[in-house]
């Protein structure tokens, strides 16, 4: 009887090495599933779709820049320099940011950040020009001014006492142009990067 079960008992574990060993093909493809996952800030936003979460990366990543932008357009600005000047030399400080927040939200943490920074980096640097050349010319047609008048007469309300003139108007136009260029390359450049590792795991 102690025979018969050692002899049970070993076939037990060697069958469970051979599983170990070679495991099953659904034990490999489960595998390549969970490795296949984009790294994001938290495991919750795979519930998500992709389409939702750059809306969502979009809206906090405009506000960041936009709260930011109006406040060192208001301090600089009395000093002499163009609002152009300014959203050309803070969107290109703000870049890496941007990359970062649509890395951990949108399309999960590369493995090696630098590369992906600098294959990333010419979309923002694109829409920087854009924005750019669209932030002088609505500056210089006086558009934020000439919104305040259609507002107010759409509303049927007096326009404000003169104040201090700002960016706010100008930088939704300039964020709309921007934020749809930016879309369309980042899903063309990202979903190019995930076709080229798919290709090299087969």
């Amino acid at each position: 009887i102690d025979v018969n079960m050692n002899t049970s008992g070993s076939n037990k574990r060697s069958h469970i090495e051979l599983e170990y060993a070679h495991p099953s093909p659904s034990t490999n493809k489960t595998a390549v599933m969970t490795s296949s996952k984009p790294r994001l800030i938290h495991e919750s936003l795979h519930d998500i779709s992709q389409s939702i979460r750059f809306l969502v990366n979009g809206v906090l990543s405009q506000f960041i820049f936009m709260t930011t932008y109006n406040l060192l357009v208001s301090t600089f600005e009395p000093m002499g320099y163009p609002a152009s000047t300014i959203y050309a030399v803070f969107y290109t400080l703000y870049i890496p940011v941007g990359h970062a927040l649509g890395s951990l939200i949108v399309f999960g943490w590369p493995e090696k950040y630098l590369p992906s920074l600098l294959a990333n980096a010419p979309i923002g640097l694109t829409a920087m020009a854009i924005g750019t050349t669209l932030t002088g010319f609505l500056s210089n047609i006086g558009f934020n001014a000439k919104a305040d008048d259609w507002i107010s007469s759409l509303t049927g309300t007096e326009k404000p006492m003169e104040e201090e003139e700002g960016e706010f108007y100008s930088s939704l136009v300039v964020m709309v142009a921007t934020g749809v260029w930016c879309f369309v390359l980042s899903l063309y450049v990202n979903s190019e990067k995930k076709t080229d590792v798919k290709e090299k795991e087969l």
